[in-house]
């Protein structure tokens, strides 16, 4: 990271993330405080006050989406009243309005960051009916439009985020892990699968339960770490597994806590369903776990292959056969040797540039732009 002599004040705000998310404030805000920016990170949190470093400005958190659209959204605005930014930085699409608002009475820059293609997104709403995606989907557009020719920036996760912007000048952070982060001494457990994430579905969840139940015949001690929240309609699922035996849930972990639990694996899973936001999606967890030199089993997307296939650094799998992708991955377990070997391509790749200290310097420096200008 380069410094800045940019000292002006710069406001991220969410009402949608937990407060440690991690490219909300684990990335980014730590970014933008490395710089020596006056900044605040307005978000959902217990209590006002420095945490890790970061200034917080803490937002109660509202359940359900018409209570944080009517509360959380006032909140904000009158922290926004306090604060007086000269940089607004966004990260829920549904603070568009606010946001441009906000700018235009206080002569304020606003950046969005899309951290997903949410027009696609809507596709992956298991709640959405016949009626209501297209609704939804009407909606979603009309936010990426309003963005698109209002926002002073945009900043995309992803190139294939930022393609859906043609107007507002689109900076690409990609969500590397920051790899100072990534210290923890490889200690794999004999046969520890490991997944940290979202919980759900659309994520695989049942498929990498039976996965692992069924890998257990070729090596008895496969058993699976799941880190995170579990989403609705899943829980039965979860304890239903951890009951049998072979599956421990640890729950929602913070950013600091996960490498030491990837450091704990043989093997890490990233299996997800073929959903038009999640086929050319940046996948954060490969990158991660390529960081604690740990292998990966992941979904045999096109994207994902060409993204990822010439570190060697983990194989590709058919998440729609259990057998096949369980014989893979029991083959892996087996062969330790292999696994270490795939761990070290990994974080060699990860060293020679897809880490976050690379991605810094991109939005420290929009944002220093903004402030001058």
């Amino acid at each position: 990271m380069t410094d800045s002599p940019c000292l002006g004040r710069v406001v991220s705000l969410s009402t949608v993330h937990h407060g440690h998310d991690n490219r909300v404030f684990n990335k980014e805000a730590r970014a933008l405080v490395g710089v020596g920016h006056d900044y605040h990170l307005v978000i959902s949190a217990e209590h006002d006050g420095v945490d890790q470093g970061i200034p917080v400005v803490a937002l109660h958190r509202e359940e359900g989406r018409l209570r944080r659209l009517v509360v959380s959204q006032r909140e904000a605005w009158h922290h926004l009243q306090a604060l007086q930014p000269e940089v607004l930085h966004i990260h829920d699409p549904e603070l568009i309005p606010l946001a441009l608002l906000w700018g235009r009475r206080h002569h304020c820059k606003v950046i969005h960051d899309a951290h997903e293609d949410l027009i696609g997104q809507v596709d992956t709403k298991p709640y959405l009916g016949r009626v209501t995606r297209p609704l939804a989907r009407l909606a979603a557009r009309g936010l990426v439009g309003l963005a698109d020719r209002g926002v002073d920036a945009v900043v995309a996760a992803t190139p294939t985020v930022g393609e859906r912007f043609h107007h507002s000048p689109v900076t690409v952070v990609r969500n590397y892990p920051w790899l100072a982060n990534y210290d923890a001494t490889p200690a794999p457990v004999p046969g520890r699968l490991v997944y940290v994430g979202d919980l759900s579905e659309e994520r695989k969840l049942s498929f990498m339960i039976d996965v692992t139940r069924r890998s257990r015949q070729r090596v008895p001690g496969a058993h699976l770490v799941l880190a995170g929240r579990v989403l609705p309609r899943c829980q039965d699922t979860v304890d239903r597994a951890v009951a049998e035996g072979f599956v421990e849930h640890l729950g929602l972990i913070g950013p600091n806590e996960v490498p030491k639990v990837l450091a704990s694996g043989q093997l890490g899973l990233v299996f997800l369903k073929p959903l038009p936001n999640y086929v050319a999606s940046l996948p954060t967890k490969l990158f991660e776990y390529m960081a604690s030199q740990v292998p990966f089993a992941a979904s045999d997307f096109p994207a994902w292959r060409e993204m990822f296939d010439g570190y060697g650094a983990g194989i590709f799998v058919d998440t729609e056969d259990v057998a096949a992708t369980a014989d893979a991955v029991g083959a892996l377990l087996a062969d330790p040797k292999r696994c270490h070997e795939m761990g070290q391509a990994g974080r060699r790749a990860v060293e020679s540039g897809l880490n976050f200290e690379s991605q810094a310097e991109a939005l420290t420096g929009l944002v220093s732009r903004l402030l001058e200008g």
